[in-house]
Parts: structure tokens; C-alpha cells; sequence
């Protein structure tokens, strides 16, 4: 299916929010904001939304607000490592981020509440790793509480990033290029689709260029055994798989083969973007998010 005009979702309540942390069982601190309407829609599940590397919670601001405005409840985190939240004393590892994603839902939710999950790029990496079960031995009953997925910009396997590029992530010399906006917009360029404005590419730069060089090293390098494959069958929730036909960093063949593999998945392509679909064209994302709910209530 591709999607060409996507209407913002209409803004009927008056959204709040509030900050809070949860701490995982290795004393990492993640940084928590969960975006409240005046009236949320009763029985709707929350919804959790997962950045990817080198970003933030903040990437889902525009996404959060028209989710928020429209009924949903909805709750953004830094990952480890990112932002406001700590690194803890585990490496980063695809498993080990499943395992805060399920501490971020047990935090947020009692047992009865079902949750959907939107991840974007490396934050579909952990959302995919928790809903197959992985973290299981952390307490990952949360599991069965999955409602719905959205899978943004990600993949299950195939992410295997050369060890330069894992190198230059956590270099100074890059690190100093990303502070300077002309040359940071332009080394990220490969991330956007041709139509990004000036505020969406600028935005992704303020990102890169505040996240740590060892935080952006540790993440790029996780994926180098990623194969979660075998465990897509059986994540049984319905699923949203949304990719940008420009997407060079993960390419759209990638979601094409998650909605194949997933037992109950559609794939939205959306014309002329790139990777950074949170940014490029938020509203695609709420749309979808708002679709899977209404769907399953």
C-alpha cells in the first residue's frame, strides 16, 4: 500500500505532560514523558513510542501531540545511553534495550492495561526483540499485553554496519563536524528523503550531535549478529510496518520482508521520504498509530 495524502489527526483535547524515570534491574535511569489528553478515550491502550540511535524522545514530539490531541495516551523515553537517560552497567545490546523497553511498560502500566508499541529504526530493533519475548527473564510477561506494533524505518536483520562507520560514530573528528550545522546537515544528508525541510534535517543534526560518541558507537555496532527472524512468527499482534521509499539507511526491501514474515502486518510506503519519517512526515505515523487502535477497540 502506498499513502500519498495523510490528513493530520483532528485536535480535540487539550494535551499535558509529565516527566518521569524508571530504573532498570542495572541501575540505568531512563528519562520518561508521557503526553496525557484532557479526556483520555476509556480503554485505550497506552501507547509507547521508541526512538531510535542517535536520538531522543524529543523525535516523537509531533507525533506524540496529534496521538495526545486526538484521545490517546501516549509515552516517549530516551533509550540508554541517550539524552536524559543514564547508560546503566550493561553494554548496549539489542537484548539488553528490550529488556528497558519492558521495564519502561511495567513502570508506566498495570497488568491489566494493553500497550502499543511504535519503534523507529533501532528503536524497531528493540520493539521487535521485546514482542518475540526475549526479555523474558526480566520479567517480560508485559509482553502479553501487546496490543498492536508499528514498525517505522526498521528491520530484523541485514543491519550490519562496517566497522569504520562503527569507528567514525565514535570518533571527536565526527563528533566536531556534527556541531557545525552546515557540514552536520550534510554528513546526515543520506538520511532524509529529497523533500525534508530545513527544520526536519536541522533537527536530526541537533540529535546526532548531542548524542555521546560512545553511546552512538556501542548502539551502531549491536546489530552486527542481529537476526530476530526466527522469532517473527510468532508476534501475533497486529502490526503497521511503515517505510520511506527513499530510506537509504534501512532500506524499504527490509519492511517489505517484515510484512511478509509477521502474521498479521501491512506495509505503508510513503513517496519521496527518507529514514527519519518522525521527523519528514510525523503525521503518517499518528495516522497509523490512530488507525491499529480504533481497529482493536
Amino acid at each position: 500500500m502506498t499513502v500519498t495524502e495523510i490528513p493530520v489527526l483532528p485536535a480535540r483535547h487539550a494535551v499535558t505532560t509529565t516527566d518521569h524515570t524508571a530504573t532498570t534491574d542495572d541501575h540505568a535511569h531512563l528519562a520518561i514523558t508521557v503526553h496525557q489528553p484532557g479526556e483520555p478515550g476509556p480503554g485505550r491502550p497506552l501507547v509507547l513510542l521508541v526512538h531510535g540511535w542517535a536520538a531522543s524522545r524529543t523525535v516523537w514530539h509531533a507525533t506524540a501531540q496529534q496521538l495526545a490531541a486526538a484521545g490517546h495516551t501516549v509515552a516517549t523515553y530516551d533509550q540508554r545511553g541517550h539524552a536524559s537517560s543514564t547508560s546503566g552497567r550493561e553494554p548496549i545490546s539489542i537484548e539488553r534495550l528490550a529488556r528497558d523497553l519492558d521495564t519502561v511498560v511495567g513502570t508506566l502500566t498495570t497488568p491489566e492495561r494493553p500497550v502499543v508499541v511504535v519503534g523507529h529504526s533501532g528503536g524497531g530493533y528493540a520493539a521487535l526483540a521485546w514482542a518475540a519475548g526475549l526479555p523474558a527473564g526480566n520479567g517480560g510477561a508485559s509482553v502479553g499485553r501487546l496490543a498492536g506494533l508499528v514498525l517505522v524505518s526498521t528491520a530484523s536483520h541485514g543491519q550490519i554496519t562496517p566497522a569504520s562507520e562503527v569507528r567514525m560514530m565514535g570518533s571527536k573528528l565526527f563528533s566536531r563536524a556534527l556541531r557545525t550545522p552546515w557540514l552536520g546537515r550534510r554528513l546526515l544528508g543520506g538520511t532524509h528523503g529529497p523533500a525534508a525541510s530545513l527544520s526536519a534535517r536541522e533537527a536530526n543534526r541537533r540529535l546526532f550531535a548531542a548524542t555521546s560518541p560512545a553511546t552512538r558507537a556501542a548502539c551502531f555496532a549491536s546489530t552486527q549478529e542481529m537476526d530476530q527472524r526466527a522469532g517473527l512468527a510468532g508476534i501475533t499482534a497486529p502490526t503497521a510496518v511503515i517505510t520511506g521509499t527513499e530510506d537509504k539507511i534501512v532500506k524499504p526491501e527490509f519492511s517489505r520482508e517484515l510484512t511478509s514474515a509477521l502474521p498479521h502486518a501491512e506495509l505503508h510506503r510513503i513517496p519521496g521520504t527518507g529514514h527519519m519519517v518522525p521527523l519528514e512526515t510525523p503525521q503518517h505515523i499518528a495516522h497509523h498509530v490512530h488507525l491499529l487502535v480504533a481497529a482493536g477497540r
